[in-house]
């Protein structure tokens, strides 16, 4: 009864659900199948209209974070995986594409445009990221 009423004191309860939570971050990070990556090879060239309406070209080499489970769903998918890219990024505007908050946007939305893609076809969307190694535009 002592212990009991030692775990109800303010500093006992909060270390007691404190530890209790932390626990339960631990056994849910446990559970998350690891991430692994497929690198996409050849890098992608595209071209893009800048804003005089001249072609620029955008040439990057790409990666995708995905979960162990899907890795073989990306390879298997690579064909569609190439063409949503290709077409998401001769899409993007010289201003979707210059400068580093930019370039994370356009980060975001291709993984976005990618799951979709992979979504019509195989009602999953296993990309967690798209990752770029490299990002030149001229």
């Amino acid at each position: 009864m002592s212990l009991m009423m030692s775990l109800l004191n303010k500093h006992g309860l909060f270390t007691f659900l404190l530890l209790c939570g932390l626990s339960s971050m631990v056994s849910h990070a446990e559970e998350a199948a690891p991430s692994t990556y497929v690198e996409l090879k050849p890098d992608f060239v595209v071209n893009h209209l800048a804003d005089d309406a001249r072609l620029k070209y955008i040439k990057t080499s790409i990666s995708i974070r995905t979960d162990v489970n899907s890795k073989d769903l990306i390879e298997h998918n690579m064909p569609l995986i190439r063409d949503a890219l290709v077409m998401f990024l001769s899409s993007r505007t010289t201003e979707q594409v210059t400068g580093a908050i930019a370039r994370e946007k356009t980060r975001e939305e291709a993984a976005i445009a990618v799951n979709d893609a992979l979504q019509k076809e195989t009602n999953l969307a296993p990309v967690k990221d798209i990752l770029f190694a490299s990002f030149v535009t001229q």
